[in-house]
């Protein structure tokens, strides 16, 4: 699915070397959902999935009942009180992660701290970026991310403290990207990847940007983690010369293990010769 050929709404690049941060924003209710003119279209896929690929798309254990339904309850009142136009056409399903990431362009996760650490205990998430959500459900954050280069060392220990410290009233946001070989939003481990040399272009490219949100729920205590997604073509990405030229130099920096990580290796140095050229 590719986004309208127009400006994407979301581009965080700044031209800096690669880092890895967590790069947390203040979020209000408000803004915690966001709805376009690609829901109806999103929303279709979403409930395709849920009914030819539920085993892949969904996850939850038993004890995390209470939470879900809590976040079932702040979906509802969320888009009643701030999206009111919007027709929900419910999703009939006995999960209620389920239902409430039915009715959202957002996919939904829930974590709940154990005693020991905060570990996903649902999550409905339709469009992962080549990750599966089988692999990490009942995991805890250094294992989810385990994936990830140097999370371990840079960032573990910071997130397990933020997950201790958010408050109810005080809700996040943070935007991570990448640059795929497609436009396709549901995009488990083991999707194929087109080689460099099928593509007529390297414009032809998806820069996919997810917007995460992260609140600790008032009743069950449980944090929510949504993940939203924008695709745009990196050719109308480039049409401003300021992103081209932030976007090259920061994928100058970027080591092989990053690069491993991202599905970068062979795409990455005809991308950065191709963001050369004038």
């Amino acid at each position: 699915m590719v986004s309208p050929a127009n400006p994407p709404r979301y581009v965080p690049i700044d031209g800096k070397p690669w880092r890895l941060a967590m790069g947390l924003r203040t979020l209000t209710e408000e803004k915690w959902i966001e709805v376009d003119g690609l829901r109806e279209a999103e929303l279709e896929q979403k409930r395709d999935l849920l009914r030819t690929a539920r085993s892949t798309v969904v996850a939850t254990l038993p004890h995390s009942l209470a939470a879900q339904e809590e976040l079932e309850a702040l979906v509802a009142k969320n888009l009643s009180e701030f999206h009111p136009r919007v027709i929900i056409d419910g999703f009939n399903d006995p999960e209620p992660i389920v239902r409430a990431s039915a009715v959202l362009q957002e996919d939904c996760c829930i974590l709940e701290h154990d005693g020991n650490g905060w570990l996903l205990t649902a999550a409905c998430v339709c469009f992962p970026s080549r990750w599966t959500l089988t692999e990490k459900i009942g995991r805890d954050l250094t294992a989810i991310h385990a994936p990830v280069p140097s999370y371990a060392t840079l960032l573990s220990a910071p997130v397990e403290g933020f997950f201790d410290r958010l408050k109810p009233d005080q809700p996040k946001w943070r935007l991570n990207w990448t640059i795929l070989d497609t436009s396709e939003l549901h995009l488990p481990t083991g999707s194929a990847h087109r080689r460099k040399e099928l593509l007529d272009d390297l414009g032809d490219l998806t820069f996919r940007v997810e917007r995460q949100t992260l609140r600790r729920m008032e009743n069950t205590g449980a944090v929510v983690f949504t993940i939203r997604n924008y695709t745009t073509p990196l050719s109308t990405l480039c049409r401003s010369q300021e992103v081209k030229d932030h976007l090259l130099a920061t994928l100058q920096t970027v080591n092989h293990e990053v690069a491993a990580y991202k599905g970068w290796e062979i795409l990455l140095r005809p991308l950065t010769e191709w963001l050369s050229r004038e």
